[in-house]
């Protein structure tokens, strides 16, 4: 029997976001007086529960709309990683246990519970991050898509993080929610964005499939 998790945030009209990033707004355009219920939405393109495309690092890279949708979904290996302490980083020995059961994944989650935090005044700020040295494990492992409850890579070198990953066309997918929810190691994962042209992110609704 097949299970389905919602891995996605809500967006609501004026919701925390990372810092510097446009805040969000839901604006009412009809209310049913022509017939509809439409609205209007403005907000940044790393918004709530997201996917981070190279171009949003690398000047000229790949962005939405170059990638293959294929490149946004795939069976997942999912790393419990929930002994991380706040702003402790991720390092190659804590990944070499994860190795062995890849089983062909490019795929992996990084489950730290760390969604238990959104909404609160650390959950931008006190993060488990990614290490520089982690990355080449990302590499040397061909993954290519990386899912974290996370709002970026790293509280203090996002810049640095992203760059390493993006640039070699990692794909992240940021602020994932009820990770906790997943019983296995393996899932169908996907986080597929809107197709934006020449764009370097985009809200996904994320999901997990998994087998019980």
């Amino acid at each position: 029997m097949k299970r389905v998790i919602d891995l996605s945030h809500a967006i609501t009209h004026q919701m925390s976001v990372f810092p510097d990033d446009p805040a969000v707004g839901i604006l009412n355009h009809h209310n049913y007086k022509n017939g509809y219920f439409v609205n209007q939405i403005i907000m940044g393109t790393h918004t709530g529960t997201h996917i981070d495309v190279p171009i949003h690092k690398i000047p000229g890279a790949k962005s939405l709309d170059d990638m293959p949708v294929e490149r946004f979904f795939g069976r997942a290996l999912v790393m419990d990683m929930t002994f991380l302490q706040p702003g402790e980083e991720i390092q190659p020995e804590q990944l070499k246990p994860f190795t062995a059961k890849l089983d062909g994944c490019h795929a992996v989650i990084i489950k730290t519970n760390w969604s238990d935090h959104f909404g609160k005044t650390d959950f931008f700020s006190d993060f488990p991050g990614i290490s520089e040295a982690a990355t080449d494990w990302f590499l040397k492992n061909e993954i290519t898509l990386i899912g974290l409850e996370s709002p970026s890579v790293h509280a203090q070198e996002h810049i640095q993080i992203h760059t390493l990953l993006l640039q070699n066309e990692i794909v992240i997918v940021e602020s994932l929610n009820n990770v906790r929810d997943i019983q296995g190691e393996y899932v169908d994962f996907f986080a597929v964005p809107l197709k934006l042209k020449g764009l370097d992110g985009s809200p996904v609704r994320a999901y997990a499939i998994e087998n019980i």
